[in-house]
């Protein structure tokens, strides 16, 4: 999360939709008197490269993940009304997997391989495992992202980033901001087993449990469930 009192912006970070990528690269542009909050688990959050880009500043009593309305209550009405506010979003059945997989980043059980038997002939189905823990998880406690750009079901920031299309609405934000940046880096990825399409986790009940869990996004940004045409 930043609040960029030299640039006159808030950008609030939501859960899995690269906001670690771009907290890092509107970092390179901050000062010491603007609030850039510090990251954790630092083994993932490095570059392709393995460099650590960002740089934290006077966290204070923020913290990455403070929603809107937390961050709201916490500075001047003024700043709140005054500064350019965003945000991002992404396809909520697509985040769920993506959630799932950063949640189990460090579970060896889902590392699957080949045992003997599947060199006699046994069928190897190598998201057999992944799926089933995928549903136990949807069906389990996880909340969804509405609360980062939306207070009391409006949208409360000024524009969201789309997943989706994240560098072209990102030069969208640049532009408002009136900051010039390069290409966003690529932080935190490479959790997903061979980036399966995430409709390949799914079932009938684990497709209405994430629909009914993040209406906002589904009616307010049109997200849809996508079936790729090679299943």
């Amino acid at each position: 999360m930043i609040i960029s009192h030299s640039h006159k912006f808030i950008f609030i970070k939501s859960y899995k939709t690269a906001g670690t990528s771009v907290e890092a690269a509107l970092s390179e542009i901050c000062t010491d008197d603007d609030v850039v909050t510090s990251l954790g688990d630092y083994h993932f959050n490095r570059n392709e490269k393995g460099e650590w880009i960002h740089k934290s500043r006077n966290p204070g009593d923020f913290h990455q993940h403070d929603d809107a309305i937390t961050i709201k209550s916490k500075i001047p009405e003024q700043i709140w009304n005054d500064y350019y506010k965003f945000s991002i979003v992404r396809n909520p059945w697509d985040r769920a997997v993506s959630f799932f997989f950063w949640e189990n980043r460090k579970a060896p059980e889902l590392l699957t391989r080949k045992r003997f038997y599947h060199y006699l002939g046994v069928p190897y189905d190598e998201l057999n495992l992944t799926r089933k823990r995928f549903l136990e998880y949807i069906r389990g406690d996880w909340s969804n992202n509405d609360k980062y750009y939306s207070i009391d079901g409006k949208q409360c920031v000024d524009f969201v980033i789309r997943y989706e299309y994240l560098e072209e609405d990102f030069n969208k934000v640049c532009d408002a901001i009136r900051i010039s940046l390069k290409n966003l880096p690529r932080l935190k990825t490479g959790m997903r087993q061979k980036n399966f399409h995430y409709s390949y986790y799914y079932d009938t009940e684990a497709r209405r449990i994430v629909e009914d869990r993040n209406q906002f996004d589904i009616n307010h940004f049109n997200y849809q469930f996508e079936m790729p045409d090679f299943i």
